[in-house]
């Protein structure tokens, strides 16, 4: 899963209409305190995983959620869009599976939070 996971961060934070927007601030589960906005934060937290007869793991399909953080409402959106434009650009199979915007009641930060499964071979 390291693999993967360093793969895609590579293309996110290669991608040129993303990188303009964050720069480097996309952090995996957790971003520091105090981080320059806007930023992403992104998290695993489910991978179901489909083995073949031999057991052998196949296919991964991890679901990710990523949190986009803001000042402004636009800025977030701004984004977000880039974001799926990265993920679309990537060489994975990306399924979006929900988006949805709120304010950050701990931060006071506009958020919004894209949900994908992505489809990859291996663990």
């Amino acid at each position: 899963m390291a693999d993967f996971q360093s793969d895609l961060f590579t293309a996110l934070s290669g991608y040129a209409g993303l990188s303009t927007l964050v720069g480097n601030r996309i952090y995996p589960n957790g971003a520091p305190q105090d981080p320059a906005t806007p930023f992403i934060v992104y998290y695993e937290f489910a991978t179901p995983r489909e083995q073949t007869m031999s057991c052998d793991i196949a296919v991964s399909k991890p679901r990710i959620q990523y949190s986009i953080y803001g000042t402004s409402y636009h800025q977030v959106l701004d984004v977000a869009a880039a974001l799926r434009s990265a993920l679309d650009a990537s060489t994975y199979m990306v399924i979006y599976e929900d988006e949805r915007g709120n304010k950050d009641m701990t931060s006071g930060l506009n958020r919004r939070d894209i949900d994908v499964r992505i489809t990859h071979a291996g663990v």
